[in-house]
Formats: structure tokens, sequence, C-alpha cells
């Protein structure tokens, strides 16, 4: 009896674990934006001299936190905001990529997570996206809530008041095929065909400024990489920079995972830095590099063109569970501010950029009263061909 009704589990459980991918929840239209619908209202058409660009991420579907943070921002009145990713909190079913339901029939899976090794041990386990999906879903689901529409209600203050958004796709963004497609579809930058989701990169030019958003797709084992060496991202990216650089755009650079980072949970993504950072930005004169990912707040100053000091400012503090720094901080780090809800706010001008970061107290929360800001910098645009210059100043002192 128990090896005739074995088959019949094991074809029960991986049919309930088939239906995860059906089981996202559709987006609301009437939450979108009715001219675009999208996320995001038009932008602004016409040259600026000056812009106040709001910047926050990983929100992860913490609402609360993210209602905090977008009443804040809606308080500064800024031109445009950017959200570094991680919109929903959503989770790979068995750390297996997507592959439209066929992950639920692999009996052994490698669990790597970069970082912790210990995770290895996990790869004992059989069918684990079958196991997450049913037996753990409860206490992991694959799909929590809220979604993308709760995002998308939280965000509702900055559509009515037509600030438009410009936004990076994170990597709990992407750990669903569904998820990646949906994310494009709303998240493509207004006035813009709609993006292919396995395309999810583009630049917008604002007020003399080149914004590059990049996807970093999910830096999972056997998942989609999104900047294979030579691929179409980074040669896109080569483009952008080069023309604004013929231009005289100044080119600011949002992308999720951050190539620099001292958080001991999670650190800085070796192949960003190399692909990216070194082999790319290193060469163009690009004033700021914003990432979320990490759950804090930390700005990282280190050479790029010509020697001259580039800003790497990683805003993730708008949601998830707080990062800690590691007791040995990345070079160049000049603040790491961990227990703290932030986001940044930038004044862009001819002369360059001002920064300032930010806290915001959320009602239920644990408050530290940290100074405000919590961090400020200056980045100078020097001459033409000269590149930018940095200086920086952190109030709180850590």
């Amino acid at each position: 009896m128990a090896s005739r009704s074995a088959p019949i589990a094991m074809a029960a459980l991986l049919a309930t674990a088939a239906c995860g991918p059906l089981s996202h929840a559709a987006v609301r239209p009437d939450l979108l934006d009715p001219t675009t619908g999208r996320a995001s209202p038009p932008l602004p058409a016409g040259p600026r001299e000056r812009m106040r660009v709001a910047v926050y991420g990983d929100s992860q579907g913490n609402t609360a936190a993210h209602r905090a943070i977008v009443a804040a921002i809606l308080a500064e009145k800024p031109d445009l905001v950017l959200f570094a990713g991680d919109a929903i909190d959503h989770l790979p079913a068995g750390h297996m990529p997507d592959w439209g339901g066929w992950q639920y029939i692999v009996p052994i899976w490698p669990q790597y997570v970069r970082g912790h090794a210990w995770v290895s041990l996990l790869t004992i386990i059989p069918f684990p996206a079958a196991i997450h999906e049913t037996l753990l879903g409860a206490a992991a689901p694959p799909r929590p809530l809220p979604d993308l529409n709760g995002w998308l209600e939280d965000t509702g203050p900055l559509r009515k008041a037509g600030i438009p958004v410009l936004a990076a796709r994170g990597n709990h963004d992407a750990y669903h095929v569904v998820d990646e497609a949906r994310f494009a579809s709303i998240f493509s930058p207004p006035g813009a065909p709609e993006l292919a989701p396995d395309g999810f990169w583009y630049s917008v030019d604002q007020g003399g400024w080149r914004f590059l958003v990049l996807d970093t797709g999910t830096d999972m084992l056997g998942d989609r990489d999104p900047m294979p060496e030579g691929g179409p991202q980074l040669t896109w990216l080569e483009s952008r920079l080069s023309e604004a650089d013929r231009l005289g755009l100044r080119s600011i650079v949002l992308l999720h995972l951050p190539p620099f980072s001292s958080g001991k949970q999670e650190r800085g993504v070796p192949w960003v830095r190399r692909l990216v950072v070194e082999q790319i930005l290193d060469r163009h004169a690009v004033a700021l590099v914003l990432s979320g990912h990490i759950h804090a707040y930390e700005r990282i100053v280190r050479p790029g063109l010509e020697g001259r000091p580039v800003n790497y400012v990683v805003s993730g503090g708008a949601g998830g569970r707080f990062f800690e720094p590691r007791e040995r901080r990345e070079e160049g780090s000049a603040i790491f501010v961990e227990g703290v809800r932030n986001f940044v706010l930038l004044e862009l001008g001819p002369e360059g950029v001002s920064g300032r970061a930010l806290p915001v107290q959320v009602p239920g929360e644990r408050w530290l009263d940290p100074r405000s800001p919590i961090d400020e910098f200056e980045v100078t645009i020097a001459p033409a061909g000269a590149g930018p210059a940095t200086s920086g100043r952190s109030p709180s002192g850590r």
C-alpha cells in the first residue's frame, strides 16, 4: 500500500505546487496613472536648470514604513523620484529559478546563497520548489502580500501630485516570471515603449542630466544573467555614457544590487563591481551611483575617471529588515547608518549635486532619534572633460 500511495502523494504535491505561478494577483488598472497607464505620471517636458530628486529603495511590502517614506518625500516636493527596487518581498520557490512550472519536478537543486555557506546544507532536501510551495509555504510563502498592488496603493499620493517615478527592478521583483513581466509593464518609463521583461534597462534625460537605470537580476544560481560580459545591456551602457560625455550631460546611475557595501548580511556584488564599475563607469564622468538592496544607509567614496572621487550611495531602508555593518567596513565607506528608515534628497543644478540622507520615523517601529540629516554630501561638476569632484560630511559621525 505504501509503495502505491507514495507516487500518488507526490503527484498531488506537485499538482498543488504547479499552481504557484498562477497565484499572482492581477495588477489593478485603477491604481495606475490614468494618463500613462503605468506606475508613473508623465515626465515633464522642456528644459530645466534645477531639479529636486528623491531616492529610496526596498519597501518590500512594509506598508507602514513605505507610506511614511512616501509622505516624507511628498513633503519635500521633489520633481522626480528614483526607486532602487524591491517593491515586493517575493521569494524564489525552493531557491530555484522560475522555469514556468518545470522547477517543481526537479528532484535535487544545489542551494547556494553568496556569502552564506551553510545554505548549501539544504541541498539534501528533495524537490525543493514543490516542498517550499506546499509544506513550507505557510512559514515562508513565495508570494506574500502585499504585492505590486500594495506598492501602487502606497505611492498613490505621488501620482496624485504628478510626481514621476523611475524604478530599477530588484531581486525580489524578479524571482517569478509573472512578477518580471508585470514590473516591466507598469514601471517602463512613461512616454516610452514598454520594455521587455528580459531587457529592463533604460535611460531618461531630464534637465541636463542623464539617468541610467540598470537591471542587475536576482544574483541567484541558475537564473537568467542580465549582464553577460559583452552582452546587450553592458554594450548599451557604454554607448549611452559615451554619448552623455559627448553631449555634456551629467550621468547618474541607478541599480539595485550594489557594487560596494559594508553590510554584514549582504555585501557588494563582485560581478557588478567588475563588469559595471571597473570596466565601464570608471572610464566615464559619472556624477553619482545609487543603489538599494542593503537595508541601511551607506555612502562609499572611491576613485573614478582619472582618479576623481565618485559617491556610491546605498539607500535600502524603506521597509525590509535592517542590516548591520561588518566589523571591517568597505574601503572608502564614509558613513554607514543602521536601524533607520531613510531616503535621499538630491538637489541637482549646473554646479553639481547637493545630497542629504533624511531619517523617517515610522509609527510602531523603534525610533533611534538620529540627527537629521544623517548624512550630507556635495558633488561639484568641474569644467567639461574634468569629471566631478566630491566632498561629504556626516552629522551623525558614524
